[in-house]
C-alpha cells in the first residue's frame, strides 16, 4: 500500500498516469477515483460559504503574513460529492492537492474532516483582499510552521 501512495504521489507530481492537469488555469479536477471527477472553478468556491485567516509561516525568503480568503477544503470535496462513505473509513484517506507547477501537498483527510481534527485548511482565491492573478486557486494550512503545504494554483484535488 506505501509503495501504490509513494507512486501515485510521484506520478502527479510528473504529471504522468493520466492525470494532465485541465487545459485552462482556473479549472480544478476534484476526484475520488479515475471515474469520479468534477471540474470547479473559482466561481464555484466562491459560492461557498467564505472563510478568512490571517497566516503566518516561515518561507526560504523569510516570514509571510498575509490574509488569506476562501472556502474550506473540506466544503470544497463535500460539494464535489466526493466524500460519501462510512466517516471511519475517513481515517484511511488522504487528499492529494497538486499545483500546475506539479509541486504535491497531501494532508490526511480526517486533519480537515470537522468530526475530527476540523483544521480550517481553505483553498483560497484572495490575499489580502486582492484575487490571485489569472484567476487561481491556492491551497492555504493555517498553522503549519512552514509553508510546505502551500500550493499555488491547484489544478487538481484527489482523495485517496
Amino acid at each position: 500500500m506505501r509503495l501504490y501512495v509513494l507512486a501515485a504521489i510521484t506520478s502527479a507530481a510528473l504529471g504522468l498516469a493520466g492525470h494532465a492537469p485541465p487545459a485552462r488555469a482556473q479549472e480544478v479536477v476534484v476526484s475520488r477515483s479515475v471515474e469520479e471527477s468534477h471540474t470547479i472553478n473559482p466561481d464555484t468556491v466562491e459560492r461557498l460559504p467564505a472563510v478568512e485567516r490571517e497566516v503566518s509561516y516561515l518561507t526560504g525568503h523569510g516570514t509571510e503574513q498575509a490574509s488569506y480568503t476562501g472556502a474550506l477544503l473540506w466544503s470544497v470535496l463535500d460539494s464535489a460529492g466526493v466524500l460519501a462513505g462510512d466517516p471511519r473509513a475517513r481515517l484511511r484517506r488522504t487528499v492529494a492537492v497538486t499545483g500546475r507547477d506539479g509541486y504535491v501537498a497531501v494532508l490526511a483527510l480526517a486533519e480537515i474532516d470537522p468530526e475530527f481534527e476540523g483544521k480550517q485548511v481553505l483553498l483560497a482565491y484572495r490575499r489580502n483582499n486582492q484575487p490571485f492573478s489569472n484567476n487561481e486557486l491556492r491551497l492555504v494550512v493555517p498553522g503549519d510552521r512552514r509553508g510546505g503545504r502551500s500550493v499555488h494554483d491547484v489544478v487538481r484535488i484527489e482523495l485517496r
